[in-house]
């Protein structure tokens, strides 16, 4: 592939940076076959699981599915035209990631049952030291973390949890053997992940308790299969399937849009949830627990067509409060009503505000955790200043509340892809974001959620300890994406290799 960018004035591009990608879920997928096709040989993938897939390897409770259409679910230079429904089941999805790895020749490049344990910068060799539980150690000019924040499962710390007699599950740790028919479960959560678990648990069990903390915003999901008429259709013409894909993605802007701007798009959504809940619900009083008491956005939408269902069955009882205590057989809520059960799944989510699993050194020997003890302060998720060479994907502040996380994926990866070719191109050591460059990018993104209905008033996964929202884009996806367009090296120190000083 012939370079055709600017070069170095007085000589040709370097080498290819090494790289160390950490995860292989779709970020770190798609950054690996972007790396591939310019020429990145240098590749090395590191993975704590058995197999790709990410959350979608991980997560393996019954009714596991996206929450987003399949259409925009997939990465745009290779999509998949073979989807069997609108809203594609978690194995499904494994397979679709599985198959990248396979198309694109990463499977050589990735080595599995390696946990990444630390992360050490060599300033002096312009390096990472990639250290391992097994003891292994890696050397890279480039890392890039894509472990995403969906991977580490979050159990609260409940009294007596630890003299419980039954089973303890959790939806991220799911043991496939487990058998639901004739047990009395305490379901401990209500979002995203309880909305799909519940109604599969509730088709065997003798009964389902659902502790509530707060009531969810629960949107149709209309999903439906894909017929084979369809499918040949997006097979043969491949722009109505792209077309589809944009439509879609505008539909979910605007809503991000309203969800900053907090105009009519959320009142929209707020009576479309209130209508699903009138159709779908019969008693009054269920009907009073089931709606939220703050803005929809302010917490994560929940798309189900099988939710209120499943609370309606006679062997499940939404319980309207937190648990509270947790007895050898038994277990107490906010209503201080002790329930007899014998087994209790937690569908509590993950340690997000961990959004590194691993400690991380910088130039200077401070620790990335130590860093954003007052906040995740990074350059638009991909930088943080004091540690160069090191980018995210999925990192800080690039989450949204509306739309598809691939697309953010593709342009996060770009804007990396772009930044070791400027490496190439220019024989730099190393690039480190500038922090007064960073520190002004984070102080407006927090300015603009604190505006937004994300920073209303509610509290949820979020929301930081601090009241700071580490995790969220606060406005259109499109606008990121014009953002991240190119990488801009007068907003990086770039040092020169060889002998030379900063530029």
């Amino acid at each position: 592939m012939l370079d055709r960018t600017r070069r170095r004035p007085g000589g040709r591009p370097g080498r290819w940076p090494s790289v160390v990608i950490v995860g292989s879920g779709i970020g770190g997928l798609c950054a690996a076959i972007r790396l591939k096709r310019l020429g990145v040989t240098r590749l090395t993938i590191l993975e704590r699981s058995k197999e790709v897939g990410g959350t979608w390897h991980a997560n393996r409770y019954p009714g596991i599915a996206v929450d987003t259409s399949i259409l925009n679910y997939s990465l745009s230079f290779d999509p998949n035209p073979g989807w069997t429904r609108l809203y594609a089941g978690g194995r499904e999805l494994q397979a679709y990631l599985i198959g990248l790895s396979h198309r694109h020749g990463l499977r050589k490049h990735i080595r599995f049952g390696v946990t990444v344990e630390e992360l050490r910068y060599d300033e002096s060799a312009g390096e990472w030291s990639v250290g391992t539980v097994g003891g292994e150690r890696f050397r890279a000019q480039i890392v890039i973390s894509a472990t995403g924040v969906l991977s580490n499962p979050a159990i609260p710390e409940l009294p007596g949890l630890d003299s419980f007699k039954g089973r303890i599950l959790h939806s991220a740790e799911w043991d496939g053997s487990f058998d639901a028919a004739g047990r009395r479960i305490a379901q401990v959560g209500s979002g995203a992940t309880a909305a799909q678990l519940v109604p599969e648990l509730a088709r065997d069990a003798e009964a389902v308790h659902v502790f509530q903390r707060s009531a969810p915003w629960v949107l149709p999901r209309d999903d439906r299969p894909i017929g084979r008429f369809e499918a040949a259709v997006y097979r043969r013409l491949p722009w109505v399937l792209k077309a589809r894909r944009w439509h879609r993605f505008w539909l979910n802007d605007r809503i991000a849009l309203g969800f900053e701007r907090q105009d009519r798009t959320i009142r929209r959504q707020e009576e479309i949830a209130r209508a699903f809940i009138e159709r779908s619900i019969s008693d009054p009083e269920l009907r009073r627990l089931v709606t939220p008491d703050y803005s929809i956005g302010c917490k994560r939408r929940v798309m189900s067509d099988d939710w209120y269902p499943a609370l309606q069955r006679p062997n499940v009882e939404l319980v309207p409060y937190e648990l509270r205590e947790i007895r050898p057989r038994s277990v107490i809520g906010g209503d201080g009503t002790e329930r007899e059960v014998d087994t209790i799944v937690f569908s509590t989510g993950f340690q997000v505000r961990d959004l590194v699993p691993m400690k991380v050194f910088g130039a200077a020997g401070k620790e990335l955790h130590d860093a954003w003890a007052d906040g995740a302060c990074s350059y638009l998720g991909l930088s943080v200043h004091g540690f160069p060479n090191l980018f995210f994907v999925m990192g800080p502040n690039t989450g949204i509340g509306a739309g598809s996380a691939t697309f953010m994926i593709e342009a996060q990866v770009r804007y990396i892809t772009d930044a070791l070719g400027h490496m190439r191109r220019y024989r730099l050591h190393s690039v480190d974001v500038r922090k007064d460059v960073q520190d002004a990018a984070y102080e407006k993104v927090q300015a603009r959620l604190s505006r937004s209905v994300y920073g209303s008033g509610c509290v949820g996964w979020y929301q930081s300890p601090n009241g700071k929202i580490d995790t969220l884009w606060p406005g259109l996806n499109a606008e990121y994406w014009w953002r991240t367009r190119r990488f801009v090296r007068s907003r990086y120190h770039c040092r020169p290799a060889g002998p030379g000083r900063t530029r």
